[in-house]
């Protein structure tokens, strides 16, 4: 039987977490949901980089990701819950750009596993 390979997933690399909570201090309910839906959004981005030759900036991602979010919580499928000031200090280890670049490396990796499908098909 033959699978059409699919690209990494978007958790295989990097450390960095995919919960926006680390980098806004706002929690979606239900998280679960919201890693999905982050993670394919990460590989649809990663394949238009590819078909568009695209490098996206931390602040295309950032306005993409907060429309992804800010649709999500429109159609009702998650719901902010804003932490308290006390645990998003604690919590809020990252600026919104750090969180894009990272979620960036993880676009752009995405971009080359397509790029290196196509040259070898």
């Amino acid at each position: 039987m033959h699978t059409t390979p699919r690209p990494p997933s978007p958790m295989e690399f990097g450390s960095m977490p995919l919960d926006p909570f680390y980098a806004w201090g706002i929690s979606y309910e239900p998280l679960e949901l919201l890693i999905e839906e982050t993670a394919a959004c990460i590989e649809a981005l990663g394949l238009e980089a590819y078909r568009e030759s695209k490098v996206f900036t931390e602040e295309e991602l950032i306005e993409r990701f907060q429309a992804l979010f800010a649709r999500l919580v429109e159609e009702g499928r998650v719901q902010p819950a804003p932490a308290p000031p006390e645990e998003q200090r604690r919590w809020k280890i990252l600026t919104p750009k750090q969180w894009a670049r990272a979620q960036n490396a993880r676009v752009n990796h995405i971009a080359a596993w397509w790029k290196a499908q196509n040259r070898n098909a």
